[in-house]
């Protein structure tokens, strides 16, 4: 009886730690490649001829980006 109850413990347990871990997963997907340009991004970028504002524009775009799937 007891290790019936143990054992429906630890069933629950680890669905509770899969389900968390599918949510951590999911919300690290969505958030993937969402970062700012970085400081020698942006350099390279002023090299090949882009402005202040243009790299401005190329950091909304990469913010707005939508990874899931339609």
């Amino acid at each position: 009886m007891i290790s019936s109850v143990l054992g429906a413990v630890i069933m629950s347990a680890a669905t509770v730690a899969m389900l968390v871990t599918l949510n951590f997963t999911n919300k690290v997907l969505k958030e993937a490649g969402r970062e700012p340009l970085r400081e020698k991004e942006r350099n390279i970028l002023i090299d090949a001829g882009f402005n202040l504002s243009d790299i401005d524009l190329i950091n909304q775009e990469i913010e707005t980006l939508n990874f899931e799937d339609q």
